[in-house]
């Protein structure tokens, strides 16, 4: 099977996750800041690849599936590793990676039984503020040597509601997937 470009970069978003996770853990300001652009190069992939698949007619059954799940390892890993550091509260990650395995499990369960199903906009929507959220508290591990751009205290309180609209949003979100496809999941379970 020959990989089409938006299949490629959902790999290499999914690669690139851990890379960043791994350059974060490292307490060197310069690796912390390799941590933030291969963070922010891994979410631009995301908009590349769909574009790619939609402009081009690139559309496949691999990339509909890889494509969300690359996205659920990317946030997770920075998570995780944002947590080690003491960035992020447990809890916070504890929910949406907790959300993110179930819907994850949910769809393989749903692929094996031949049914694809798609992210809905609330999820895409979800995304969109984790990988915001991440970005941000990437940014608050630099630690940088002059003012930032935002005083600390204003991108601390910034980063915190935009992770907790993440939270809600995983959750919300998550409720809604289960009710979307409780049908489907009866189906499936039963």
């Amino acid at each position: 099977m020959i990989l089409n470009w938006p299949n490629r970069l959902t790999i290499a978003r999914m690669i690139l996750g851990s890379v960043a996770t791994a350059l974060l853990l490292d307490e060197r300001p310069a690796f912390r800041a390799a941590a933030l652009v291969t963070f922010a190069i891994a979410a631009l992939t995301d908009l590349l690849d769909g574009y790619l698949a939609r402009r081009y007619g690139w559309v496949t059954n691999l990339g509909r599936f890889l494509d969300p799940l690359a996205d659920k390892l990317l946030v997770s890993l920075a998570l995780i590793g944002l947590v080690q550091i003491g960035l992020v509260p447990v809890w916070a990650a504890w929910v949406i990676i907790g959300r993110e395995l179930l819907v994850t499990g949910l769809r393989m369960i749903a692929a094996y039984a031949g049914v694809l199903i798609m992210p809905s906009r609330m999820g895409k929507l979800k995304t969109v503020f984790q990988m915001t959220a991440v970005f941000m508290y990437l940014a608050l591990a630099i630690p940088w040597p002059g003012p930032g751009v935002l005083p600390l205290e204003l991108h601390e309180a910034l980063a915190r509601a935009v992770l907790i609209a993440a939270v809600a949003l995983a959750v919300f979100s998550g409720l809604d997937y289960i009710r979307r496809n409780r049908h489907l999941i009866k189906r499936l379970l039963w």
